[in-house]
């Protein structure tokens, strides 16, 4: 069978950002966001959503600090 290894990688991060997700008691989609803004080139994240029930998890990103720990999970180091 076909194996796209692009995909297999971002299922992988998928489930590492649901492994620190797990730990903050938020979304992966949240931890992505916090994990983005973590970086010092980056100013803001531009996200999007598609219910008004998504919007707390966007703001609980934008105050949710990710520790040494989260980070090497989330980059698959840990």
């Amino acid at each position: 069978p076909f194996r796209d290894p692009q995909l297999s990688e971002n299922l992988e991060l998928i489930e590492r950002l649901g492994v620190v997700a797990d730990r903050h008691d938020t979304t992966p989609g949240a931890v992505a966001v916090a994990w983005t803004l973590r970086n010092p080139a980056v100013d803001a994240a531009i996200v999007g959503f598609r219910r008004p029930t998504q919007v707390d998890s966007i703001v609980t990103a934008a105050n949710l600090e990710l520790d040494e720990k989260d980070v090497a999970e989330i980059e698959g180091s840990a």
